[in-house]
């Protein structure tokens, strides 16, 4: 007589407790997996700027800046030492007498021609009403048509013509005070931090010197230069997210963003240059880290199962496929993987319930029990 208790039934032939199995399980889905590349570079800053003096630079009056500082653009980094500042100021102060002297005869040659006019107009219609006779015109033309001609050009063309260039004289000596003076301070192109600082109050700064005085780097943002091969290059775009882990900061990855794609293949390694830049806020990522770039490429949509789910028999892939409270063993074709899916090319179908845990302990027609259901 056959007797069930439990969760077993009892063998027929010598009476003990089928054992029950229990495993993990979760059904085949349709879904796209993304295959995954990793290309690698370095991490440079954003921006990077060797400042030097402008002009030909000179005798560093103080260095207002040390390593690490936080600089904005335009702040003043080096102070150099103005030895034209006075020369300079007195031609400033020259030219304007200029511009005052030229005025002056401005207004002189005003009065002179309005004096020249009311002159010439009483002498033409005194010629005109015969008063002076016709053999007096040379005499008429000597005492007002020429010195009214002569005032006029003098009030009208050379006196403005004078004061113009006085004004474009005080311009040129100002923009010359300026440009020394901008030569005498050094100042950030950029906005970042202070890596080098190279000179010394009393030393001669030198625009000529192969040696930057102070550099900047602008850490706000830093990139990963780094390549991609043909099958990829139509697959990327800019403006796309891409997962950056830096280990020597962080296992999790970071959010980067490609922001350059080349047109043309390097013609040495024949990949595409490719730019991807992260935002640094923290400062924690510097220039010179190892970076690895993950470049996620969606594949055709197929069957998916978990990566556990699929085991290995010899040389051939199998799944434990569970019909009711039984399993079978079934041969399966698969594709590629992300380390959590795996594509499934052929053997399953979609909808049927796979064993992802306690696979070791199964042969077929074992019976089993789903304690649990993976996604």
């Amino acid at each position: 007589m056959l007797t069930l208790a439990g969760c077993g039934k009892e063998s027929q032939q010598t009476g003990e407790k089928e054992t029950v199995i229990p495993i993990e399980a979760t059904r085949v889905e349709k879904g796209v997996l993304n295959d995954i590349t990793v290309v690698t570079g370095k991490l440079k800053a954003l921006a990077t700027s060797d400042v030097v003096p402008s002009g030909q630079g000179g005798k560093v009056l103080a260095v207002n800046v040390e390593v690490g500082s936080q600089v904005s653009q335009g702040q003043t980094l080096i102070t150099l030492e103005n030895t034209s500042k006075a020369s300079l100021a007195a031609a400033i102060n020259q030219a304007e007498e200029g511009v005052a002297q030229a005025q002056s005869s401005l207004e002189v040659a005003r009065i002179n021609y309005e004096q020249a006019a009311a002159n010439y107009e009483r002498g033409k219609q005194l010629y005109e009403s015969g008063a002076i006779p016709e053999a007096g015109q040379a005499g008429f033309e000597t005492a007002y048509e020429i010195p009214y001609k002569q005032a006029k050009v003098n009030y009208e063309e050379t006196a403005p013509a004078a004061l113009a260039a006085a004004r474009a004289a005080v311009a040129l000596a100002r923009e010359r005070y300026q440009e020394q003076n901008n030569n005498s301070v050094i100042k950030s192109p950029i906005s970042g931090v202070v890596t080098a600082v190279n000179v010394n109050p009393g030393e001669l700064a030198s625009s000529a010197s192969q040696v930057p005085v102070v550099t900047v780097v602008n850490l706000s943002k830093v990139e990963v230069e780094t390549t991609v091969t043909e099958s990829l290059i139509n697959k990327i775009k800019r403006g796309q997210e891409v997962p950056v882990t830096i280990s020597a900061v962080s296992n999790k990855p970071f959010t980067g963003v490609i922001a350059k794609i080349a047109l043309a293949a390097d013609p040495t390694s024949k990949a595409y240059p490719i730019k991807v830049q992260i935002n640094n806020s923290q400062q924690t990522l510097k220039p010179g880290m190892f970076a690895e770039v993950q470049i996620k490429n969606a594949l055709p949509e197929t069957l998916l199962i978990p990566r556990d789910a699929v085991v290995k028999k010899g040389d051939v892939d199998i799944v434990w496929v569970i019909n009711k409270d039984r399993v079978k063993s079934c041969e399966v074709t698969v594709g590629a993987s992300d380390g959590k899916k795996i594509q499934i090319l052929k053997g399953l179908k979609e909808g049927e319930q796979v064993v992802t845990s306690g696979q070791n302990m199964l042969k077929d027609d074992t019976k089993v029990e789903i304690k649990s259901q993976v996604k």
